[in-house]
This record gives C-alpha cells, structure tokens and sequence, in this order.
C-alpha cells in the first residue's frame, strides 16, 4: 500500500470539496474520475487485504499444529488458552498493519462514494 497515493487522492478530493458552487463542468468530469481511481485504488487494497489474510489464516493454523504437537518432559502439551496467546503475540504486527489496511480501504471507498452526492448538489444548484 503506497500510503502518499492514498492520500494525494484524499488531498484532491479535499479540493475539489473546497470548491463547492465553482466547481466548473471540467472538474465536476476530473472529479467523477477521481471517484473512478478512488474505487479502483480500494478495490486494490481490498484484493491485497484478502490474500494476505488468507496467507495469515494459514500460517496462523500451521502455528497452531505446531504447538499442538508441542510437549514438555512430562509430556504434556500446551493448552489452547496459551497457544492462542503465543498466536496473537507471534502475529500482533500483522494483524495490525492488516487492520490499518482494511480502515485504509474502507475509508478511501467510502469517501469516494460521496463525491456523487456532491456532484449531484452542485449540478442542481447549476440549474437554479
């Protein structure tokens, strides 16, 4: 995830929002195609999320049988209650850049999709 691309659309989208009632029809078009590489960029890092999801679900269950088959002299094993706690030390980065990620993605699509209601506002105070 390019962090400066996500937010150079935020900053343009901030722009075209400042300039309300003088939005031009040249930028209400620039600002539809912004719209169009917002959805796109989410959709990305949307993809991105979920394969590195999956790949972390995985290695998560690999950890889990790895412990499992963990004992000590006595013989005895880990309990569940420790080996989920070992899991989420051994995977708290991870989760929280995955979770970054996911908030990064949301968000980027979400103010995306108010560009049409501001667009449409605009295109009915044009017409007054």
């Amino acid at each position: 995830m390019e962090e400066n691309k996500i937010q150079k659309l935020l900053d343009k989208n901030e722009e075209y929002k400042k300039k309300w009632l003088q939005l031009t029809e040249d930028d209400l078009f620039n600002w539809l195609v912004l719209q169009d590489e917002m959805i796109t960029e989410s959709s990305n890092m949307k993809a991105e999320y979920l394969e590195k999801k999956l790949q972390s679900d995985k290695d998560k269950a690999l950890k889990s049988l790895e412990l499992k088959a963990v004992q000590d002299e006595k013989g005895k094993g880990l309990t569940e209650k420790q080996i989920d706690a070992i899991i989420k030390k051994d995977f708290f980065d991870s989760d929280i850049k995955q979770g970054a990620l996911k908030a990064t993605y949301e968000l980027l699509y979400q103010r995306a999709q108010t560009i049409t209601e501001f667009i449409n506002i605009v295109k009915m105070n044009n017409r007054k």
